[in-house]
């Protein structure tokens, strides 16, 4: 599998590069990039990732789980139509997911194929291959931006609550409503170095959420952590992906003005990855939180790191730093975090 996403990678790497002029054939070409994502999403098969016979066994054992509704459904969708065959839940959510997110890719930016190249360098594999449900939730928050640009409130809630159907962690979408399109460079300049104050003086905010229900789920992710629970252990706010994401991102509010000409929702693709690169260290004393909801904010990733094509000249090296960005991404996915298995 670790060849064949190698492959993959750069046969789209070629098309980024060289992508085609006519319309037509960009459109054919995308849909065609689109079917080779969902066909390896889909029919993986069992000891590629992590999750695979988690999700087999919540399929089989549905109805003694809580589970999301749209799970359960598209579960018992399954049985009723091809019998008892986990197969078709993997294939549905790769179509969900993959599909989804480029509908959203065209609808944000007019770098498709670069967002293709960084999707499938980093998400695609963490939700298409892994997080399936999330995989689906993160679709749904990046077809909420639009809505949040036009103030379409009615759109939002659809894709919001469709998104929460999915994973229950995708309720931190509706707080993105209130986020507007005003430019707040001050405030996201700042923001990452006041929360890491926050960080080194020890406040456990998150600790003190007085909201019925969060405090329960704080604590069971606390016993997880005590007894050495993989998702649960220790987070490094210091991690050189994150700490090249954070470069990515003032790099990207250096060059604000120059961006923005370019992409009219600059504005909150750069909010809401500022508030996903706030929330690590910030929520770091519950690390499955914080790298939960840093994940599900930072799909925006797709959109804004093939935004630097437009800070740099001439064309094709643009193009080449955020090749190699994605490459780079890949790696780290592949042989570091390891979230591919065989």
């Amino acid at each position: 599998m670790i060849l064949i996403l190698l492959f993959t990678f750069f046969t789209f790497l070629m098309i980024s590069l060289f992508p085609p002029e006519d319309r037509m054939i960009k459109n054919a070409m995308y849909i065609c990039l689109g079917l080779i994502l969902i066909f390896i999403a889909g029919f993986r098969g069992e000891g590629v990732d992590r999750d695979y016979n988690n999700y087999v066994e919540m399929f089989h054992q549905r109805e003694f789980i809580v589970m999301e509704p749209s799970f359960v459904a598209i579960s018992m969708f399954i049985e009723a139509v091809f019998g008892d065959n986990p197969l078709f839940l993997f294939l549905i959510f790769a179509i969900l997911g993959v599909s989804i997110k480029l509908i959203a890719i065209k609808k944000l930016t007019s770098l498709w194929f670069l967002s293709v190249l960084v999707y499938l360098s980093n998400f695609f594999i963490l939700h298409e291959m892994t997080q399936i449900r999330a995989g689906i939730a993160s679709s749904f928050l990046l077809l909420c931006i639009k809505p949040i640009y036009d103030r379409n409130l009615k759109l939002f809630l659809l894709f919001a609550i469709l998104g929460i159907s999915f994973h229950y962690s995708a309720l931190v979408i509706l707080p993105l409503w209130f986020l507007g399109n005003k430019p707040r460079k001050k405030w996201m300049l700042f923001s990452i170095p006041f929360v890491y104050l926050i960080y080194f003086s020890g406040i456990n905010l998150i600790g003190i959420i007085p909201i019925p229900g969060i405090q329960e789920k704080i604590q069971m992710y606390q016993k997880l952590q005590e007894i050495g629970d993989q998702e649960s252990t220790a987070i490094n706010v210091f991690n050189l992906v994150f700490l090249s994401k954070t470069a990515i991102f003032y790099f990207l509010l250096f060059k604000y003005d120059l961006i923005l000409y370019y992409n009219k929702y600059f504005t909150i693709l750069m909010k809401i990855y500022c508030i996903a690169l706030m929330l690590y260290p910030l929520l770091a004393s519950v690390p499955a939180i914080a790298v939960r909801i840093n994940e599900l904010y930072a799909i925006v990733d797709v959109i804004l790191i093939p935004l630097l094509y437009y800070a740099f000249k001439p064309i094709y090296f643009s193009r080449m730093i955020v090749i190699s960005i994605g490459f780079t991404l890949l790696l780290v996915v592949l042989f570091y975090v390891k979230l591919i298995t065989n």
